[in-house]
């Protein structure tokens, strides 16, 4: 009797230890036989039930019907004393308000009172699963993404690329996963643009650009990059997400050829009157902000409707063209010459005075005039030259280059006058 009261004591002793410590957990804790017989606080918050009304519930009665069957013959192998641990991942719950729990469940076989029961844990893992959810759909979203899309760790190595990169690109994901950037580098861009690429992001900015790479059969391509610095919850840089548009390059080979047809003479291929009051409108920005200064020569191919005249327009075309090609090699590439109409031609001498000007202005004066065009025709140029003046306007300076242009004709051509 003494000895059977002593049991009797370690048990209620025991299941008092395991209350304290159920009742002080965050995750639910249970026993059950056909009933549960016990559950702690977290458990019943968790279904939404009270304690009273759980311990008259079978513990299949909790289980969505997706889970019932498995469940039920689970415990009622346990209740006829197989010893043997289950975990069930992603169970559905069924709460008291019907909806449902994503939980895990882990419970294993015990005595309880003379018989065999159940004792378990469960724990609420539907944020988990939600989350794991979004990522599946992200990474859904990334893989069949039309953009090209790549993911570096923060030393610049890819870890992830989609499928539009590699059909795009032509390598296979062994090739790139491993590898950085720089396999698809296109020697088309300096050192310093992608020190400017690097530099933007380790400083948690993003970057964006349309950067020139090349695919793996060596063509190249025009992509429109964005890149954003990943950070953790301490704000720091983990990795570099880059997202480009598809393949661009169509349009921005059409962008540079309209660009090329409103900037350039389509005769002689070099800038028109368009693309030179643009880079007036530089030097004069230049100039003010630097103090500094820049002369305008103005040219005029003498008797040229004569030239027309007398051996036609396709002679006349060919001599502009070799004009042009004469004094585009024998000028800085820092000064700007172009076609202004006709057959006039503008030269801005960058950083150039007046007597500097003259200098110039009278070289290539007497450079046509010693020349040789389409190979059998003699031309000379009447040459106005003005010098930029503090707070001129374009419209200002081309009308001085144009009076001293006229001054040069009335004089007798072929020669250059200052204004």
């Amino acid at each position: 009797m003494k000895n059977t009261q002593s049991c009797l004591e370690l048990v209620e002793e025991s299941e008092e230890k395991f209350r304290k410590i159920a009742e002080n957990s965050l995750v639910g804790m249970f026993i059950y036989t056909e009933y549960f017989v016990y559950v702690n606080e977290a458990f019943a918050k968790m279904t939404g039930y009270t304690t009273q009304e759980l311990l008259k519930m079978h513990p299949w009665e909790l289980v969505d019907e997706s889970n019932k069957q498995s469940f039920q013959t689970i415990i009622q192998r346990r209740l006829q004393g197989e010893e043997f641990t289950s975990v069930h991942n992603e169970a559905l719950l069924v709460k008291k308000d019907n909806t449902t729990l994503d939980v895990k469940v882990s419970a294993e076989t015990i005595h309880y009172r003379g018989k065999y029961a159940g004792i378990g844990i469960i724990i609420d893992i539907t944020d988990i699963v939600k989350k794991n959810q979004i990522i599946k759909v992200l990474i859904q979203a990334l893989s069949q993404s039309d953009d090209i899309i790549f993911i570096t760790d923060i030393k610049g190595t890819i870890e992830y690329v989609n499928r539009a990169l590699l059909e795009i690109y032509g390598y296979t994901r062994e090739e790139i996963v491993g590898g950085t950037p720089r396999i698809f580098s296109s020697g088309q861009h300096e050192k310093s643009f992608y020190k400017e690429l690097w530099d933007t992001v380790q400083r948690e900015k993003n970057y964006h650009q349309i950067i020139i790479n090349k695919k793996k059969n060596g063509n190249l391509i025009h992509v429109d990059t964005k890149i954003t610095p990943v950070k953790d919850e301490r704000g720091e840089n983990i990795s570099y997400f880059a997202v480009s548009a598809r393949d661009i390059t169509e349009r921005i080979l059409n962008e540079q050829k309209f660009k090329k047809l409103a900037t350039i003479d389509p005769l002689t291929q070099i800038p028109n009157r368009y693309q030179l009051y643009q880079y007036f409108d530089d030097f004069i920005a230049k100039t003010e902000h630097r103090k500094n200064f820049f002369s305008i020569l103005l040219f005029d191919i003498d008797h040229f409707k004569q030239i027309n005249d007398n051996f036609g327009h396709y002679v006349g075309d060919n001599i502009l063209k070799d004009f042009s090609r004469l004094i585009v090699e024998n000028i800085r590439s820092i000064d700007k010459f172009g076609r202004w109409g006709g057959e006039e031609f503008l030269l801005l001498l960058d950083s150039t005075d007046e007597h500097d000007a003259m200098r110039i202005a009278q070289k290539l004066n007497d450079l046509v005039a010693g020349s040789v065009f389409d190979e059998l025709y003699c031309i000379t140029v009447s040459i106005g030259v003005t010098e930029y003046r503090q707070g001129d306007t374009k419209e200002q300076c081309i009308e001085r280059a144009d009076i001293a242009l006229y001054a040069a004709k009335n004089l007798g051509r072929n020669r250059v006058v200052f204004n």
